[in-house]
C-alpha cells in the first residue's frame, strides 16, 4: 500500500505516461512535478533525491512500476520507468479506494441515525 508521497510520486508518474507503458524522467522533473501538484501544502511534498530513491523503490516493491536509474550524455541522471500491470491500474485503484471510502462513511452515518433514533424510541417509552 503506498503511503502518500508515494501516492503522489505515482500520480506523477501515470500522468506522465499518458498511455506509453515507458518514459524516461529525470529526478529534478518528479521532485518539481509531486511539489507542484499540491499547492496548499507544498512543504509536506519536498523531498531529497535519496528519499525520492527510496520512494521509488518503495513503488517497485509494490509492483506499480519498473525503474532503472541511468544517465544521459551529458551525465545528468535519468530514470526509465515502465508500468507494469498494477501500474496501469493504478487510477481504477484510486478511484475504487476513494469509492469505498464514501460508502463506509455513508453507512457509518445511517448506523449513527439508525442508532439515534433507536436511544430516542426507547427514552421516550421508558420516560412516559
Amino acid at each position: 500500500m503506498l503511503n502518500r508521497v508515494e501516492s503522489r510520486i505515482m500520480d506523477y508518474i501515470f500522468s506522465r505516461c499518458r498511455g506509453k507503458r515507458t518514459v524516461l524522467m529525470p529526478p529534478d522533473d518528479i521532485l518539481k512535478g509531486i511539489s507542484e501538484r499540491g499547492q496548499k501544502s507544498l512543504a509536506r511534498f519536498e523531498i531529497t533525491k535519496k528519499q525520492l530513491e527510496t520512494h521509488m523503490k518503495n513503488i517497485v516493491l509494490d509492483g506499480y512500476v519498473d525503474y532503472s536509474a541511468t544517465s544521459d550524455k551529458a551525465g545528468n541522471m535519468q530514470y526509465v520507468v515502465t508500468l507494469t500491470t498494477r501500474g496501469e491500474a493504478f487510477q481504477r485503484e484510486r478511484d475504487d479506494r476513494i469509492k469505498r471510502r464514501w460508502q463506509s462513511l455513508g453507512w457509518k452515518i445511517l448506523l449513527t441515525v439508525v442508532a439515534f433514533v433507536v436511544s430516542y424510541g426507547l427514552w421516550y417509552l421508558v420516560g412516559r
